[in-house]
Parts: structure tokens; C-alpha cells; sequence
């Protein structure tokens, strides 16, 4: 396959994001993501603190996300109010543009969902089910008595977990649901830490095979940098 690198885009509108470009900015963020999964790889092998770098990576994947999205919205032909200035805007100047325009009534444009975006739910996100206690949605009323005004209470009952509510608000409720409640918390928590050591556990394992992958391209990759450097000394 053969990408072509347009220096012009011709008689396109003023502000334009071709596919090709849309393309390189998701693998950008996705090569982002590699970068901090490699990272996590590296404690069995380095006895180092590489806590700083994987700030760092973690701000330019987040830098990388903001570009892909504001590219993905100019791409699709989003009304942008006019520019501030003679020179190209930042993402977040196309997402403040385009929300000006959307409030003069122009049909707002949502960014794409990408390869990157598929990658980051999987390996960076907990699942709605892992991380929310399900509540269903109609609660029960606590059947207690405000003591100094000797009315109904109308806070909601404590959950006690599997669809079940206690007859009580937390401050009515008597010994015994209380210590349900606590259970029932104790055990979403429990569910919540588990989930997120999953995700960690994840992560690891893909580093690890992300490391084993590139360790295998190191000899292209050297046989790149020589021509690149070979190629820079025949210029100069």
C-alpha cells in the first residue's frame, strides 16, 4: 500500500483534515498507549522509578486523544465559528469554535470513535459493571419518624445489595441493616479492587507482549536509523 503526502489540498474549505491524517493521529495516540504499556513491562528488568516518564506519556496520549478528536470533527465537515487569528487553531480552539457555531444553531459533530478509543476501553477503562453498584433505579422511602418533628422521613432507604432496600434510611436504620449495608459496601468494594487489578494485570501482560514485539523488530529498526544516517551524510 501507498500513502501519498499531499502538500496541497486543492480547492477544499478553508480548515481541512484529510483520512490519511485522521489515520496517523489515532496510530499516533496508539503508539502513546504502547509506549506506557512497554513502560510497565520494564520493573522486572530495571530497578528503576519510572514514574515521571509514564506522566509524561500519559499527557502526550492525552494530547494525542484531543488532536485525533478535534481532526475527526473538522474532518466530518463541522461548522466552525471563525478563526481568532491568522494561524491554524489548537484542538481545543476547534471544539470551542465548533461549540459557538452549534450554539447559533449549527447540528453539532461528535470526533469518531477510533482504534485508539477501542484500545483505551479495553485496557485503561473499568466496565460500567465493575466499577457502579447497580441501584435500581426506583428506590424505597425510609419508613422512620423525624424525632423533632414527628413527620415521616422522606430520605431513601439504605440499599442492601441484590435489588433488596432496607426499611430505613442509614440514620432510622437499626443495628442489623446497618451491618447489612456495611457487608453489601464492603463487598462492592472488594468487587471494585478486585476489577482494578484485573485491568492492572492487563496491562502488564500486554507490555509484556508489546516488548517481546519490539525486541523482534530491533534489527529493522537499526537497519531504518542507518539509512536514515547514511542518507543525512550523503547531504551534507
Amino acid at each position: 500500500m501507498v500513502f501519498v503526502f499531499a502538500n496541497s489540498h486543492g480547492a477544499q474549505p478553508s480548515e481541512y483534515v484529510s483520512g490519511l491524517a485522521l489515520e496517523l493521529l489515532d496510530e499516533l495516540r496508539i503508539k502513546m498507549m504502547e509506549c506506557r504499556l512497554v513502560l510497565k513491562a520494564l520493573p522486572d528488568e530495571a530497578d528503576m522509578n519510572f514514574d515521571e516518564l509514564e506522566h509524561d506519556l500519559h499527557i502526550a496520549q492525552e494530547a494525542a486523544h484531543q488532536a485525533y478528536d478535534a481532526a475527526s470533527v473538522v474532518h466530518q465537515g463541522a461548522r466552525l465559528d471563525p478563526r481568532w487569528g491568522n494561524g491554524w487553531s489548537r484542538p481545543k480552539a476547534i471544539f470551542a469554535r465548533h461549540d459557538a457555531a452549534v450554539r447559533d444553531g449549527a447540528l453539532r459533530i461528535d470526533p469518531k470513535f477510533g482504534l485508539g478509543d477501542r484500545l483505551e476501553r479495553v485496557l485503561w477503562q473499568l466496565s460500567t459493571s465493575e466499577c457502579v453498584d447497580h441501584v435500581p433505579d426506583v428506590r424505597s422511602k425510609c419508613t422512620g419518624t423525624v424525632r423533632a418533628t414527628k413527620r415521616p422521613c422522606r430520605a431513601s432507604a439504605i440499599y442492601l445489595g441484590s435489588g433488596l432496600f432496607g426499611a430505613h434510611c442509614y440514620s432510622h436504620a437499626t443495628a442489623a441493616e446497618r451491618d447489612q449495608y456495611r457487608k453489601h459496601q464492603d463487598s462492592v468494594g472488594a468487587s471494585q479492587s478486585d476489577a482494578y487489578t484485573d485491568l492492572l494485570g492487563r496491562q502488564r501482560d500486554v507490555g509484556e507482549q508489546l516488548s517481546v514485539q519490539w525486541l523482534q523488530h530491533r534489527d529493522t529498526r537499526r537497519q531504518w536509523v542507518d539509512a536514515v544516517a547514511s542518507a543525512s551524510r550523503a547531504e551534507q
